[in-house]
């Protein structure tokens, strides 16, 4: 599944020119549909967790524990929960018992995590619990969006730098094909200085997990 965590309109508005990407700008449509593609992998990557919803199934060995935490969270949808009888490695060992929401268990979605309730005794064994659901996130949390954003709009910058365009007196553009990013008013020096800051802080919140994934729990 290819991530898609911004879209050329955003990349557009962060670089503050109005005229869209197309066939013959530099850089294209193409590109610009690649590098987001790209970007939102290397998030993924830097951060060793997906921010679109994702099917998961979880296959659990069972050790008398109430909450089970689930391996992705936020949940957003929990398709089945299923239970064998009998143990691994037994001949009538299989995960056909299916269990029912809000009486055998629930969930604590946001927390990612499933408590077993009063009406169902689990017995311990491995691979005993199995459930099936969609965890991440229906859409794109801002953070991630405007990282994913603001490293396509630096690739796209730098493509236009590299193709020679020579800046221009203060006050005009830098253009290269139909866009037009402008320097003194919108887009010069000292906002590239600060979009280069902006990616580093925000990939510094990424990798030092200060944008969560498993959020902390507040039901009690």
């Amino acid at each position: 599944m290819v991530s898609a965590y911004t879209t050329a309109a955003l990349v557009m508005a962060e670089l503050s020119t109005s005229v869209a990407f197309g066939t013959g700008t530099v850089p294209t449509a193409d590109q610009i549909a690649t590098w987001i593609a790209e970007e939102s992998d290397t998030i993924d990557q830097l951060s060793g967790r997906i921010y679109t919803n994702t099917a998961y199934t979880d296959t659990i060995d069972y050790q008398g524990e109430e909450t089970i935490a689930l391996s992705h969270a936020p949940v957003l949808t929990v398709t089945s929960v299923l239970y064998s009888t009998s143990a691994l490695g037994t001949s009538t060992y299989a995960l056909s018992d299916t269990k029912t929401a809000d009486t055998d268990y629930t969930v604590y979605l946001d927390e990612g995590e499933l408590v077993i309730l009063p009406n169902w005794a689990p017995t311990d064994g491995r691979k005993r619990i199995q459930v099936n659901y969609t965890a991440g996130y229906s859409t794109t949390p801002l953070p991630i969006q405007k990282l994913a954003t603001k490293k396509v709009a630096k690739r796209t910058v730098d493509t236009i730098m590299e193709k020679s365009v020579k800046e221009q007196t203060s006050g005009k553009s830098i253009s290269v094909g139909s866009v037009s990013v402008v320097k003194a008013a919108d887009f010069g020096v000292s906002q590239y200085t600060t979009l280069k800051s902006d990616i580093n802080e925000l990939e510094n919140q990424l990798i030092n997990g200060t944008s969560v994934y498993r959020l902390a729990s507040h039901r009690y």
